[in-house]
């Protein structure tokens, strides 16, 4: 690993639990409300310091801990979208994702084992996160809020979730290919990936901000 992709991957660990300990300073009926969005953060953080130990103290292969963060988070992430969302549905729309999404993303850990880079289902995670994300936009734009939609979290975190994954879609896609067939190490990739998960983090934070201000203005009333 050369010396800028150790600094992304480092920096953000330090992106990770910096947004956890922002979540925890929400007040708690914020925490409440953005469930989902804790526990996406909890379990990034959890899986940085399971593969700093796999990596760094036991030398060891740390695609498993990816593959499971990757299968927890789009379920997560698809009962976020329900709970902060006003769609036609959407009970039946996140089942459907979420049950086809475990099915697949089970059946390739049980073919290809934890321990292989599971390119699959980081594509299709990817796939689901990004229709999540344009719907979402779209249906707030007609919904027109009256107040500017950048004031509302769930307009920067889903700028976040669309950023992250439209940028990461490619090194997914190809993932498979590069590694199997070219034989490629994936760090020059996984540069472009740390770095799209930096803004992503970022922008988390900004979000998180706004719920804590829009929660501690809502218990001084």
């Amino acid at each position: 690993m050369d010396f800028l992709s150790e600094i992304l991957v480092y920096t953000q660990k330090v992106f990770i639990l910096v947004g956890m300990i922002i979540f925890m300073i929400i007040p708690r009926p914020g925490k409440i409300a953005y469930l989902e969005l804790g526990l996406i953060l909890l379990v990034a953080l959890l899986t940085e310091i399971a593969m700093l130990i796999i990596v760094d103290v036991l030398h060891q292969n740390p695609n498993f801990a990816a593959n499971i963060y990757t299968t927890l988070t789009l379920p997560i992430g698809v009962l976020l979208y329900r709970h902060r969302s006003n769609w036609k549905n959407k009970n039946l729309i996140a089942g459907l994702i979420i049950v086809s999404f475990l099915i697949f993303a089970l059946g390739n850990l049980f073919i290809n084992g934890l321990y292989h880079f599971n390119s699959y289902s980081e594509t299709l995670s990817a796939v689901y996160f990004i229709v999540l994300a344009i719907a979402y936009f779209y249906l707030l734009i007609q919904e027109l809020p009256t107040e500017s939609i950048t004031k509302l979290p769930m307009f920067w975190i889903n700028a976040a979730v669309l950023i992250y994954n439209s940028g990461n879609f490619f090194i997914y896609l190809s993932g498979e290919y590069l590694i199997t067939v070219l034989k490629d190490d994936m760090v020059d990739p996984w540069m472009f990936h740390n770095f799209f998960g930096l803004v992503f983090y970022s922008i988390l934070w900004y979000a998180m901000l706004l719920i804590r201000s829009e929660y501690l203005k809502r218990s001084k009333q």
